[in-house]
């Protein structure tokens, strides 16, 4: 399994196991179940991440094998965070299977070495490992609903609240044009009132007296 989380594994998760008891010893086996506390670590991904003071479960086994030890088992967490779209606060429940062979160093290919994990010793570091689970299985952008309208991309207005919610857009290339429209308008209405008064002068076309 190569996974790469949207943010850097702890390092400091209590999930580390002592498998001096395996290490050569292929077909043996051990349960290991475990519940560890979430301080200020960051478990989870950009949007969603197991709150400070929530708990990670890990019911596992451990298996010998030739090429190292294989871990098998399920990780349980509550994650929060907020929709993706109007931003309201969410939760999920994850509940994630794990499989991954920690390899001997021995084993693994010089170009392999940075996507294999490895045995750090005599112990398996399962933090990483359950942190990448988590990051994975969490939504990346999680909806509080599949229905959600969000929000008005103008003002910011919540859309589940007022579905009616709109605001009239006039493209500003029309405006110019209806404004440029307008004022010729104004000045033909104004021509035609000339013309119009005009026509209407009683004296247009009469004879004038001339004094001589």
């Amino acid at each position: 399994m190569n996974i790469r989380a949207s943010i850097p594994a702890p390092d400091d998760l209590d999930l580390r196991f002592d498998v001096v008891d395996l290490i050569g010893r292929p077909g043996s086996h051990r349960h290991v179940d475990r519940t560890v506390q979430v301080a200020d670590q960051k478990v989870g991904n950009l949007a969603l991440t197991v709150p400070a003071g929530e708990s990670i479960s890990l019911d596992a086994e451990l298996e010998s094998v030739v090429e190292g030890i294989f871990v098998s088992g399920t990780v349980e967490a509550r994650v929060t965070g907020e929709c993706s779209r109007c931003l309201d606060p969410l939760e999920r429940e994850v509940d994630a299977r794990i499989d991954e062979l920690f390899s001997y160093p021995e084993k693994i290919k010089a170009d392999e070495e940075d996507d294999v994990p490895a045995l750090s010793g005599d112990d398996v570091d399962l933090g990483p490992l359950v942190h990448d689970v988590i990051a994975l299985e969490a939504e990346e952008r999680p909806l509080c609903k599949p229905s959600c309208m969000g929000l008005c991309a103008q003002c910011g207005a919540r859309l589940e609240d007022d579905p009616e919610h709109h605001h009239d857009v006039i493209d500003p290339r029309w405006a110019a044009l209806s404004g440029l429209l307008g004022g010729e308008g104004q000045s033909a209405d104004a021509g035609d009132s000339e013309r119009a008064g005009a026509d209407d002068d009683p004296d247009d076309g009469a004879p004038v007296d001339e004094e001589r």
